[in-house]
């Protein structure tokens, strides 16, 4: 290519719109797309890691219409910007704190997944929470349980409890209790 229309370096650049199947942004680049008729097409570049076309787990990064970005030009070109990412806003940043937002989110490991914290973990949801797996240990000195629980087992047995059981309140139960071998059915004072 010769050097007219070679574009090195980085500019800032306003995404104006976004196609979430090709992955692609119309971006403004102040000073360079004023008067004309189609915004350049920008790529974005995706961090190492992240399979944005092909694979088993591919992924889209969310990037809306306003964002600010910057962008450079593949081989300088200035025909083929490229979304290299997000500008800092100089104002107005939060502190401390590292976030990820998008519609739907999936983390995958392929043996272990290790989420440790040095104080509180905290997992909200506004209709549920599903654990599925084939087992699950939760080894702690003390569960607690601030609202009702309901335990579904299958065949015999629901729930099985090892120690003792302090009751604050009443026992309602539509079978029978079985006390060590007896039945508690027919107890009385």
């Amino acid at each position: 290519m010769s050097e007219y229309g070679c574009m090195p370096g980085r500019y800032p650049a306003i995404v104006r719109s976004y196609n979430q199947q090709r992955r692609t942004c119309r971006v403004e680049i102040p000073g360079l797309t004023e008067g004309g008729d189609v915004l350049p097409e920008a790529e974005i570049e995706y961090s190492i890691g992240d399979k944005s076309r092909s694979g088993d787990y591919e992924t889209e990064i969310e990037i809306l219409p306003g964002d600010t970005v910057w962008i450079a030009f593949i081989g300088g070109d200035a025909r083929y910007p490229i979304i290299t990412g997000c500008r800092n806003p100089q104002a107005g940043n939060s502190v401390d704190w590292r976030r990820f937002h998008h519609k739907n989110m999936e983390l995958l490991a392929d043996e272990l997944m290790l989420l440790i914290a040095q104080s509180d973990i905290l997992i909200k949801s506004s209709s549920k929470i599903t654990l599925e797996a084939p087992e699950v240990l939760i080894d702690t000195p003390i569960t607690t349980f601030t609202g009702d629980v309901s335990v579904q087992g299958t065949g015999d047995t629901s729930a099985v409890i090892s120690g003792n059981i302090t009751v604050d309140g009443n026992i309602n139960a539509t079978g029978s209790i079985i006390d060590v071998g007896g039945n508690t059915n027919n107890h009385s004072h």
